[in-house]
């Protein structure tokens, strides 16, 4: 623990850190293929104080068992940060921009000089933010001059800074390190098919299917690129689970099996159908009706004054009603009211039978060890009647702490819920099933949403969505949802869920 509190230190002190730097052993693939950094795990205790209700985790607290990346210094500054800047998951940083800018540089000057001169920190952390990909250019993609739009282009592989560029630096990059260094064997295991086209894999929670600004690397593909030993850009996006989702993840080889793929989603003529099915726990009184299930999603327009005149975020949660015009009317694929466009969500719920104890007990296991990795608080005394995002509604655990299956003072059980997309929106399962009063376990963004249909469109109205959305949480914790099943044409690939024994 010294060790890494000495580590954070030097790192941002901007000193050498080279007596600090213990870099993970590396190991070839068979076949001759590139060194991939194999992640070991290093031990520490920690004192983290933890409730387990009013549940609160202190920004810093980390579970006993930490995942190794192939950057010791970032890893001791996630594991041991500054205390005097504010955790980027607070509301109180969530609008301040986690970058610094350089001036324009006097000389040509090596990347990792430039680097630790504009951020102040040590050439070794340098090098680690350019290998994470925290580190932009200024570039002119139609030509420099008067009113030519600029544009940022990752620097990772540049050794040198010309004279006159201007760079931005990601200084707290964004991590995942738990769930994408997981070990080479780890990830073979989580392989559910490979051809020269495609590879698919069953994604962990807690763990984005795309690249963030900030970090280049540790993404769904990035992972298995590193863990694997294959080369940078061999894997590529198809298709999105949310962070928080785990299960079934398509990643492309070449630039035609993502066309392919991305035409079977937009039902192009001539193309493959695509069918994806999800499995999740929910927390509900009653069991979810089974068969077509249909609401209408606003997607946008998003930013400052977006809705009624308030800020609206893309990460916020999404708003549905009953009918394209709110009322109960019907309407085509895409309703237009007020100029805002609603979508059509439409699933299938297969199945809804009460979930086993092994299953909630599995479930539970997985989200607490999850929970003490969380840079973020995760409030249970919030009541979820008033718009809370608390661990009786989000989770379905119950106040008398059992497992949520009918013994808890609120009377909800937790039910396994089986359904098929129709449609494919963002959010789509989790929003449809909280608005139906079936929250999904872990769930913190839509918790707030319990029971809610934005069917006015009034001022009232406006409050009311406004209030219910601004309480939720993007959860940094798993939600209990997984992609169990997707079937491309004629080939069928599935991964159960983390909580089946």
């Amino acid at each position: 623990a010294d060790q890494v509190a000495a580590m954070a230190e030097v790192a941002r002190a901007g000193a050498p850190a080279a007596a600090f730097s213990s870099r993970p052993r590396t190991v070839r693939i068979a076949g001759g293929g590139a060194p991939s950094p194999y992640p070991s795990t290093s031990s520490r205790s920690t004192r983290c104080p933890r409730r387990r209700l009013g549940l609160f985790v202190p920004f810093g607290c980390r579970a006993s068992t930490e995942a190794s990346s192939p950057w010791p210094l970032l890893d001791a500054v996630e594991d041991d940060p500054d205390p005097s800047e504010p955790p980027r998951a607070t509301l109180s940083s969530a609008g301040a921009a986690h970058w610094t800018v350089s001036e324009p540089m006097s000389r040509d000057t090596d990347a990792a000089s430039a680097v630790a001169s504009t951020a102040d920190v040590s050439r070794e952390m340098a090098a680690e933010l350019l290998d994470v990909g925290a580190v932009y250019a200024e570039c002119w993609p139609e030509g420099e001059g008067e009113g030519k739009p600029t544009r940022w282009r990752r620097i990772a592989d540049r050794k040198i800074v010309a004279k006159g560029e201007v760079i931005r630096v990601h200084k707290r990059p964004r991590r995942y390190r738990h769930a994408c260094w997981l070990g080479r064997d780890a990830w073979l295991d989580r392989v559910v098919h490979e051809s020269d086209a495609i590879l698919v894999v069953n994604k962990p929670h807690r763990l984005p299917s795309m690249a963030h600004e900030s970090n280049a690397v540790e993404h769904c593909g990035g992972c298995v690129e590193r863990s694997l030993g294959l080369p940078p850009g061999t894997l590529r996006v198809t298709h999105r689970l949310d962070s928080s989702t785990s299960g079934v993840l398509v990643l492309g080889k070449t630039a035609e099996a993502v066309r392919e793929f991305n035409d079977s989603v937009a039902k192009t003529l001539g193309s493959r159908e695509i069918v994806k099915t999800y499995v999740a726990l929910v927390s509900s009184k009653a069991s979810v009706p089974l068969g077509s299930l249909t609401h209408w999603m606003y997607p946008g327009p998003f930013g400052a004054g977006a809705f009624h005149g308030r800020t609206s975020r893309r990460s916020r949660a999404r708003l549905l009603r009953s009918s394209a015009d709110g009322g109960g009317g019907g309407g085509d694929e895409t309703g237009v009211r007020g100029g805002k466009r609603w979508k059509r969500c439409e699933l299938r719920v297969v199945s809804c039978e009460p979930a086993t104890r092994s299953q909630v007990d599995a479930w539970r296991q997985l989200f607490d060890r999850e929970l003490e990795r969380a840079r973020k608080p995760f409030d249970d005394d919030a009541d979820p009647s008033s718009g809370g995002a608390g661990l009786g509604s989000g989770l379905g655990f119950g106040e008398s702490g059992e497992s949520g299956l009918g013994f808890g003072e609120s009377g909800e059980s937790v039910w396994a819920v089986r359904v098929e997309l129709v449609t494919g929106r963002t959010h789509q399962v989790r929003a449809q099933l909280a608005a139906i009063g079936a929250p999904l376990l872990g769930d913190s963004l839509y918790a707030p949403m319990v029971g809610y249909l934005h069917d006015a469109d009034d001022a009232s109205a406006a409050k009311e969505a406004w209030r219910r959305m601004e309480r939720g949480t993007v959860p940094d914790w798993p939600v209990a949802l997984h992609a169990e099943t997707l079937r491309w044409g004629d080939s069928v690939f599935s991964a159960a869920p983390p909580w089946d024994p």
